[in-house]
């Protein structure tokens, strides 16, 4: 298998300065809010001393004079997705990884382009120049990634057969391991890829554990996991945008109610069911915002939609005033899982079924609601006749 690993390198801050040409040239820090704490999601070059995930108070004592950029997930998510998509007009098998990272396979397509070094250069090209991509070719997914991790921005670097001599003197910290298994691996001196492929397999597995073999595998330039083709889902999405910037839940409530109308009503969705809805808006002078709905059973109503995201929203504080909402139906099946019931005391039974599945999702535990059930209705004892239960519709 020939594999090929596109890196755009800091795609959140090349993103920004699409939008943003004026901070070209100067210190600029993409924030992100980790638990309480603003931290560094991204940083331009300028921005000296900066790295990502330092808390933002400490890169402005070492960069005082950067401009502060709130981050805009759902905006760099449609940048990566317009990238992948068009990768796969270049190869059938693309594997999205993480945000900056694509797989492609390349077998069988150099005799369609003329060469390997025309199919290295059409799948360059299909980036935009000033994400400035990095390409790295080789027979597994782990050599192809150090290859693209350490060439130039607009270059190609192809791993020569032996693998394990072109990974030998780069350094642990590029393999796949979290931060205190890297940290154990330089304690014990094993500071590159060379010296980690240097030991016995077992005396890696009897520090790491199951991941040993793993991590030995990549180090000696073995990388037999195959590539995940990227499937396109099938998305459904309405926008309503508002005559002025709204933060009441009955004024947002009646446009979502609006939407899923819309939605439902639209022929590519007659007869099916959705699995997932997520609500996206930009919000007057802060980032946009973006809330999911995952069911645990598909729904095939607005009403029944509507509720969960009645009951849901509730709960949630909102960032601002929002200036419009888009509302997307996502993970489409042909069946709902459950049989609908044909009387109506079974339709009330799950609808308040469905209440409190939806509830359980809701509070992370079963819901605190019981029921009076007789037990001895015939008992002189008053507290014989009837018990409180928990409630099981």
């Amino acid at each position: 298998m020939k594999v090929a690993c596109l890196l755009i390198t800091h795609l959140a801050m090349k993103a920004e300065l699409r939008r943003h040409p004026q901070l070209q040239g100067r210190p600029v820090i993409v924030t992100q809010t980790h638990g309480s704490q603003q931290v560094v999601l991204d940083s331009s070059p300028e921005a000296r001393g900066v790295t990502d995930g330092m808390p933002l108070q400490e890169a402005l004592s070492r960069c005082k004079p950067a401009a502060l950029l709130e981050a805009d997930q759902p905006y760099y998510q449609t940048v990566f997705d317009e990238i992948v998509e068009a990768l796969e007009q270049r190869s059938p098998l693309v594997e999205k990884s993480e945000s900056g990272c694509i797989y492609v396979g390349l077998d069988g397509l150099e005799a369609m382009y003329g060469g390997e070094a025309r199919l290295v250069t059409s799948l360059l090209q299909a980036v935009p120049g000033d994400f400035n991509p990095r390409l790295g070719v080789a027979g597994g997914k782990f050599p192809a990634y150090v290859a693209a991790v350490t060439t130039g921005g607009g270059q190609a670097t192809r791993v020569p057969s032996n693998a394990a001599e072109f990974l030998n003197g780069f350094s642990v910290d590029l393999l796949p391991l979290s931060w205190d298994n890297k940290a154990r691996l330089h304690r014990f001196s094993l500071h590159t890829l060379g010296q980690l492929a240097g030991l016995k397999i077992g005396a890696i597995q009897a520090q790491l554990g199951p991941v040993g073999k793993r991590v030995w595998e990549l180090a000696q330039g073995i990388d037999h996991a195959p590539l995940v083709p990227h499937h396109r889902e099938e998305l459904i999405q309405e926008t309503l945008t508002f005559p002025s910037p709204v933060i009441t839940q009955h004024a947002i409530l009646a446009a979502v109610e609006i939407l899923l109308s819309r939605a439902f009503l639209r022929q590519e969705v007659r007869g099916k069911y959705v699995r997932g809805i997520s609500i996206a808006s930009h919000v007057l002078r802060h980032p946009p915002w973006l809330k999911e709905f995952a069911f645990k059973e598909a729904i095939g109503s607005k009403d029944r939609a509507f509720l969960v995201i009645k009951n849901a929203l509730d709960s949630i504080s909102l960032p601002g005033p929002l200036e419009d909402i888009s509302l997307t139906l996502a993970g489409f099946s042909g069946e709902s899982g459950v049989q609908a019931g044909l009387f109506t005391d079974v339709r009330k039974r799950e609808q308040l079924r469905e209440m409190m599945r939806q509830l359980e999702v809701q509070l992370g535990c079963k819901p605190p609601i019981y029921q009076v059930k007789d037990i001895e209705p015939w008992s002189r004892t008053p507290e014989r006749r009837q018990a409180l239960v928990t409630f099981d519709p």
